[in-house]
Order: C-alpha cells, then structure tokens, then sequence
C-alpha cells in the first residue's frame, strides 16, 4: 500500500488537474472501481496488524495499528468525501485539498513500512 500510495500522491492525484472540470464527475464515478482494490488491501493490512498486536503486544505493533486507524480516520474524514463531492460537481480547490489531505496517508503508510521493515530485521536471521 505504501507504494501505491505514492504512486496516488505524486502521479494519480495530480493528473486531476488535466481533466476538464465540467467532464471530472464522470471521470471521478468512474475513478469509484479503484475502491475495489484498496479496501481488501486496507482490510487485510488492518487484520494483520490486529493480528500481531493480539499476538505480540509490543511497542512497534502499537504503532502500526496506531498508524492503521491514522489512515483510516483520514480516508474517512477527508479522501472519501472528497472525492464524493468531486463525483458531483469538481473544483481546483477540491482537487488541492485532496492532495494535501492525501499526505497523512502517504507518510503514514511510508512510516508503517519503516516500522514492518524493523520488525522483520528482528524476526530474521542472516547466515554470516
């Protein structure tokens, strides 16, 4: 997800201010399909981390849930209905704010990857 992430903040978002404003609702409706793909993601993210802090209650996997719900609450307060009104009637300052909006996930995400990153090099060995 942090990959995608990326690619949404520095590519995908951005475009939007190459679409025409009159024609950007029914591009956005039709933007809706990519729901297909990051909500299993978000929910097998959010099972595997419950599933980990059950299992090992630990600092790091405190924060990876912690960062988990900071994605979730701002998909919810910001990106989604964002990107609702701009299914009904897009603006400049929409698209802007859906950008900016959009950097909690992206260093959320990018943060939680350092923290999986460490938490893998504790678990693994190396032959030396």
């Amino acid at each position: 997800m942090t990959g995608l992430c990326w690619f949404v903040q520095v590519v995908h978002y951005p475009l939007f201010h190459e679409i025409a404003l009159d024609k950007f609702p029914g591009y956005e409706r039709k933007n809706f399909v990519t729901g297909f793909v990051t909500v299993p993601m978000m929910a097998i993210e959010l099972s595997s981390g419950l599933y980990l802090l059950y299992h090992y209650p630990e600092l790091l996997h405190f924060l990876n849930v912690g960062l988990l719900g900071v994605i979730a609450l701002s998909t919810a307060i910001f990106q989604v209905p964002i990107h609702l009104k701009l299914a009904r009637h897009a603006t400049t300052a929409l698209i802007n704010r859906l950008i900016m909006t959009n950097w909690i996930r992206t260093l959320s995400w990018t943060i939680r990857l350092v923290i999986l990153a460490t938490m893998l090099s504790d678990h693994l060995t190396f032959p030396v």
